[in-house]
C-alpha cells in the first residue's frame, strides 16, 4: 500500500518526478486488479486451498502463539506463491497528488480530489456540439413545447459531459496560436444568457454536466486544443454571480476542479494561457481575477479561528485547493505584467491580511526561497496583435516551467502565501519587511552586547553617525564607509555643536538634507530633464563610484527605518534594482521628447533610411558637446532602414538604461544591496519599492488627515486627558488650523505637509499610517493675543515668502502662542 511522502521529488523531465509529490493510498483500484489477477491465477487457487487447510489443522484448541506462528509460516509461503503485481507512480491532473497504482490499468482515481485519471485516453466519439447556427436558433426561436425543451436539455447533456464535444463547440473557424483560442466568445456569451433566462434546470444541468465533465476529462491535457472546454466552462456567468453573495462557495466545487486543472498543465499550455489572458478585455479579466480571489477567501475563511481577541488564519498549508487557485492566479498575474490590464492592488486578498505573515516568511525562508511575482518577467517586446503566431512572451521565473511536457512544481511542502507575493497587500509586505528588518537589528545589538561581554569593550548597539551640516556628504560618505559592517544596526544622528537626542526627527532631517545635497544638479552626480521632473544618472560625472555607493546606501537605509525621502527617481531604477527589463513605457516617463522621436520612427510608413538619415549611434551631451557612441560595432556605418528600425530603438533604450550607466548603476546597487539585501524585498514588485522610498502622490485628504490627527498637551492642564472631539470643540486654534489647511491649494498643501513630516508624499500604506501631531508647546501667552484673523494672516504670510528671518519669526510667534507641529 502507498504511504503518504513527507519530501517533494527535485524537478526532472519525467511525469513522475518533476511535481509536487504528496503520496496517497490507492486501496480500491489495487484490491480490484488483485482479485481479479487472483482468481484467473491457477496457483491462487492452490494457495487458497492451501490457506484453508492450514486453518482447519490449527484448529481451536492450539495456543496463540502456536496460531501466530503458523499463520506467520502461511504468510511467507502465500506471499512466495501469488505474482507480482508491477505498480508505477503517477500524478492527479487535479490536485498534483502522487499516487501509486498497477501499471495494467488504464485509468485511476485520486483519493484526494476523486478526479478520474485516464492514462490511457478514452477513444473519440463522434457526437453532438453546440455551433453558432444553433445558437442562434435558440436564441431567435421559442421552445414552448415540452419535446422541443426535452431535446436541448439532451443536447446540453451530450455536450458539456463530453471533452470532444464541448471542445469542438462554439468554434469561430479559426486555427488555434498563441492569439487566437479558436473559440467565438460571442457565441458562447449568448449561449449561456440564453441558458440563465430560460430556466434555473436548464443553468443546473449544464452546471451538473460541467462538473461531471471536469471530474473525469478522459484524458491527460498535455496539448493547447485540450484546453477549448475549460476556457469554454469559465465564462459561466453564474459562477461570477456567486462569488458576490453571501454563500460565496456555492460552486466551489466547479472551481476547484477548474482552478486545480488549469494549475496543473505543463509550460507550453501555460504559455499559450498567459497570451490568451492578455488578450481579454479589461473587464472580463477584472472579472476572472476577482472570481479566483474571492475563492481563495472562501477557502481561507474555512481556517478562520478566534484567538487573544481577533481573528487569524492557519493551517492552511495542506489545502491543494488555495495552491490551485493560486498558480491560476499566477497565470493572470503574468499577463498583467506584460500588457497591464488592471492595478495591481486588484491582487491582493484582504483575507491574507489576518494571516501570521512573520510565521508565512519564515517557513517560506526555511524551504527555500522561490516565489512568482515580484521577479517574474515576460521577456519579448510588446504585444503583437497582427501576426496570430506572436506570443506575448516567455514566462521565465520561478514560475517557468522547463521544456518538457510536464509542469514543473513548486519546490515547497507546505504552501506559503510568500511563494505568490501578489496576494499579499503593501501592509502586509512592509510588517515582512519591518520584522526582517527587527531581526536583523536584534542580531547585530546581540552581537554589540557579546562584542561588550567578550572584548571588554563598548560597542555602540546603534549605528550613531556625528555629522557636521556644513559637510554633510563628506561626513556621510566617511562614516558609512568605515562602519559597513554596522548599517543594519537602528540609526541615530547627532549634528555636531548640537544639543538634541535622536527620537526620529533628527534622522528625518539628516535624510531630508543629505538627499537634497545629493541630488543636487549643481554636484554633478545627476541630471534632469525638464520635461518629466525626474532625475537619472550623470553618465559623464567625475565622481567616484564611493558616491554611488553612498546614494544606494541612503536609499536602503530610508526603507530599512521607514523613512520617505524627496527625490524624483523614475520607476526604470527600481526595475532595474528588481533584475527587471526597461522598455519604451519607462523612456516615455524619463525622456518624453527622445521617446516620442523613436516612436514616430517606428510608425513611419515611408522610407526611413531616406527620410530620419540615422545611424546606428547614440547621441548625448557632455558638458555642452554632442558625443555619439555606437550602439553596435561599426555602427556609425549602419543605417537604420525599416527592417531594422526596432532592433534600433531596442538598443537606444538599452543605451539610455544599461549601457551608458553601468559605471554609476553598479555601485549604487551594491550600496542599496548592502543594506536592504535580505529576502522581503525579493516580495515586491518594482513599483512597490517606489511606494516605499518616495511615498504615493495621491491627493491630500484634508478630512482623512485630521481624523488621523494626534493632539498632545491640549485640555484643561497639560496632563488632562481629553478626547479628540472635546479638544476640537474647546480650542479654537485647531479648528482655525484645519479651516485653513483645508482652503489652502494642492500646492500649498503639499509644502505644509513636507515641513510638518519632512516629505510632501504619503506613505506606502495610505494617509491612515501618517504621523500627524499637532503639540501644545506651552500655555498661553499675553504678551502674543491672537484671533481667527490674525492666525490667518500669520500662516499666509508665512507661505507667501521663503525668506528665513521670516520663518523663524512665524515660528516664534506661533510657537509662543502654544501652537506647535511635529
Amino acid at each position: 500500500m502507498p504511504v503518504l511522502s513527507p519530501s517533494v521529488s527535485p524537478p526532472s523531465s519525467s511525469r513522475g518526478n518533476n511535481r509536487h509529490n504528496r503520496t496517497h493510498s490507492f486501496p480500491a483500484a489495487i484490491s480490484q486488479v488483485i482479485s481479479r489477477q487472483l482468481h484467473s491465477n491457477p496457483s491462487s487457487k492452490k494457495s487458497s486451498k492451501y490457506a484453508e487447510h492450514s486453518k482447519e489443522d490449527t484448529g481451536m484448541g492450539s495456543s496463540p502463539a502456536a496460531n501466530e506462528q503458523q499463520a506467520s509460516l502461511n504468510g511467507q509461503k502465500l506471499a512466495a506463491r501469488e505474482p507480482s503485481i508491477a505498480l508505477t507512480t503517477g500524478l492527479c491532473m487535479c490536485c498534483l497528488s502522487s499516487l501509486r497504482y498497477p501499471v495494467s490499468i488504464p485509468c485511476f482515481r485520486c483519493t484526494v480530489c476523486q478526479t478520474t485519471n485516464d492514462v490511457t485516453p478514452v477513444p473519440s466519439k463522434p457526437g453532438l456540439t453546440i455551433a453558432s447556427d444553433y445558437v442562434n436558433d435558440l436564441v431567435n426561436g421559442e421552445y414552448v413545447t415540452e419535446d422541443a425543451y426535452q431535446s436541448v436539455e439532451d443536447r446540453i447533456v451530450a455536450v458539456f459531459q463530453s471533452f470532444d464535444g464541448l471542445s469542438s463547440s462554439f468554434s469561430n473557424g479559426k486555427k488555434l496560436t498563441f492569439s487566437e483560442t479558436g473559440l467565438d466568445f460571442g457565441q458562447i456569451s449568448k449561449f449561456y444568457k440564453f441558458v440563465l433566462s430560460s430556466s434555473q434546470q436548464l443553468m443546473g444541468l449544464v452546471l451538473k454536466s460541467s462538473e461531471i465533465l471536469l471530474k473525469r476529462p478522459g484524458r491527460i491535457l498535455s496539448s493547447p486544443s485540450d484546453l477549448k472546454f475549460l476556457l469554454i466552462i469559465l465564462e459561466n456567468p453564474v459562477i461570477y454571480v456567486a462569488r458576490s453573495s453571501q454563500s460565496s462557495g456555492h460552486h466551489s466545487t466547479i472551481l476547484k476542479r477548474l482552478f486545480g486543472l488549469i494549475s496543473s498543465l505543463n509550460a507550453n499550455c501555460h504559455h499559450y494561457l498567459v497570451n490568451w489572458f492578455a488578450r481579454l478585455p479589461a473587464e472580463s479579466f477584472r472579472a476572472k481575477v476577482e472570481l479566483i480571489n474571492s475563492f481563495t477567501t472562501h477557502r481561507l475563511a474555512k481556517f478562520c479561528s478566534s484567538r487573544d481577541g481577533g481573528v487569524k488564519i492557519e493551517t492552511y498549508g495542506a489545502d491543494w485547493r488555495i495552491r490551485a487557485a493560486a498558480r491560476t492566479l499566477s497565470l493572470f498575474f503574468a499577463a498583467n505584467i506584460q500588457v497591464s490590464k488592471v492595478s495591481t492592488s486588484l491582487f491582493y486578498n484582504t483575507l491574507v491580511d489576518y494571516i501570521d505573515i512573520t510565521h508565512d516568511f519564515d517557513i517560506w525562508e526555511k524551504q527555500g526561497i522561490s516565489s512568482v511575482g515580484p521577479r517574474m518577467s515576460i521577456h519579448s517586446g510588446p504585444l503583437h496583435t497582427g501576426s496570430s503566431n506572436s506570443p506575448v512572451g516567455t514566462a521565465k521565473s520561478s514560475l517557468t516551467h522547463d521544456n518538457s511536457s510536464n509542469v514543473t512544481p513548486s519546490n515547497f511542502t507546505t504552501f506559503t502565501f510568500c511563494q505568490y507575493p501578489f496576494y499579499l497587500s503593501m501592509g502586509s509586505k512592509i510588517t515582512i519587511l519591518e520584522y526582517d528588518a527587527r531581526r536583523q537589528m536584534e542580531i547585530k545589538a546581540r552581537e554589540a552586547f557579546f562584542s561588550t561581554l567578550n572584548y571588554k569593550r563598548i560597542v555602540q548597539p546603534h549605528l550613531v553617525l556625528k555629522i557636521r551640516r556644513n559637510c554633510i556628504i563628506e561626513d556621510s560618505l566617511r562614516q558609512i564607509s568605515s562602519n559597513e559592517m554596522e548599517l543594519k544596526k537602528g540609526l541615530k544622528i547627532e549634528f555636531i555643536g548640537e544639543d538634541g537626542v535622536d527620537a526620529g526627527g533628527l534622522r528625518k532631517e539628516w535624510f531630508l538634507l543629505l538627499v537634497r545635497d545629493m541630488f543636487d544638479p549643481l554636484n554633478g552626480m545627476f541630471v534632469y530633464d525638464e520635461e518629466s521632473n525626474y532625475c537619472w544618472f550623470n553618465h559623464s560625472t567625475f565622481e567616484t563610484s564611493d558616491q554611488y555607493f553612498l546614494v544606494g546606501v541612503v536609499l536602503g537605509l530610508a526603507i530599512y527605518n521607514s523613512t520617505i525621502l524627496d527625490i524624483h527617481l523614475p520607476l526604470a531604477l527600481f526595475k532595474k534594482l528588481l533584475g527587471c527589463p526597461c522598455t519604451m513605457e519607462d523612456l516615455i516617463l524619463l525622456k518624453p521628447s527622445l521617446a516620442r522621436g523613436l516612436q514616430q520612427l517606428l510608425d513611419y510608413e515611408g522610407n526611413v533610411e531616406e527620410t530620419f538619415c540615422r545611424d546606428f549611434v547614440a547621441e548625448h551631451d557632455v558638458y555642452g558637446s554632442i558625443v555619439q557612441v555606437p550602439l553596435v560595432p561599426g555602427g556609425e556605418n549602419k543605417p537604420v532602414t525599416n527592417a531594422n528600425r526596432q532592433e534600433f530603438v531596442n538598443k537606444y533604450i538599452q543605451f539610455i538604461f544599461d549601457v551608458s550607466v553601468s559605471r554609476q548603476f553598479q555601485p549604487f546597487k551594491r550600496g542599496f544591496y548592502h543594506v536592504i539585501g535580505g529576502n522581503a524585498l525579493t516580495l515586491f514588485r518594482p513599483e512597490e519599492i517606489e511606494l516605499l522610498v518616495r511615498g504615493s502622490d495621491e491627493g491630500l485628504d484634508v478630512e482623512a488627515l485630521r481624523s488621523v490627527a494626534v493632539y498632545d498637551g491640549w485640555g484643561s492642564g497639560n496632563h488632562a486627558k481629553m478626547s479628540i472631539h472635546e479638544i476640537e470643540e474647546t480650542e479654537p486654534v485647531i479648528n482655525w488650523f484645519w479651516e485653513f489647511f483645508a482652503n489652502m491649494d494642492t500646492s500649498d498643501q503639499r509644502r505644509l505637509l513636507t515641513f510638518v513630516t519632512g516629505s510632501d508624499r504619503i506613505p506606502a500604506t495610505g494617509i491612515a499610517n501618517l504621523i500627524f501631531k499637532i503639540s501644545k508647546l506651552g500655555d498661553d501667552s499675553e504678551r502674543f493675543p491672537i484671533s481667527h484673523t490674525c492666525f490667518n494672516q500669520l500662516c499666509l504670510y508665512r507661505y507667501s515668502s521663503r525668506q528665513k528671518l521670516e520663518t523663524k519669526l512665524y515660528r516664534a510667534i506661533v510657537e509662543n502662542e502654544g501652537f506647535g507641529l511635529r
